[in-house]
């Protein structure tokens, strides 16, 4: 089960203060993530959990996984535009599905337990929140999570 796609989108049009006092009461933030669509080429944008900080960039993943259009777009064309907490960010888009992702997402879950429980039911992800934390890992790893970092500046 997703999340309806109003709601997905909600935080497109909600002001920066509202989204700022969400991120103080549930301690996740969202960002917008603008792909270039892989057949029309049009701008598609849409609202993606941040797990955790990667550099000067974002860990993000999705309810759908792999399957995602916009991580499809992003397959085909890395760059992307990333707005965060009111700002434009041209980034490129890389799979950190795997080892790397299961320590972002361990450290997120063990961080963040209610909203971490929440959001593995509402995907349906098959996971034992309550499992040691290798035998969690080991689960992890299959788990979809995209590293989102700043574009370097063309010279």
């Amino acid at each position: 089960m997703t999340a309806p796609r109003w709601l997905a989108r909600l935080p497109l049009h909600l002001p920066e203060p509202v989204l700022a006092a969400l991120r103080w009461t549930i301690g996740v933030e969202w960002i917008a993530v603008t792909t270039r669509g892989r057949r029309t080429g049009r701008p598609h944008t849409v609202v993606v959990d941040v797990v955790a900080p990667c550099g000067d960039g974002w860990y993000a993943s999705t309810s759908r996984g792999h399957r995602a259009d916009w991580v499809r777009n992003a397959r085909a064309d890395p760059r992307v535009v990333v707005r965060a907490r009111g700002r434009d960010v041209p980034a490129r888009w890389r799979d950190a599905t795997g080892a790397e992702g299961a320590d972002v997402l361990l450290r997120f879950l063990r961080a963040h337990p209610w909203y971490g429980a929440a959001v593995v039911r509402m995907v349906g992800y098959d996971a034992d929140l309550s499992a040691v934390d290798a035998a969690l890992r080991a689960q992890l790893a299959r788990w979809p999570l995209f590293a989102l970092e700043p574009a370097a500046p063309r010279s």
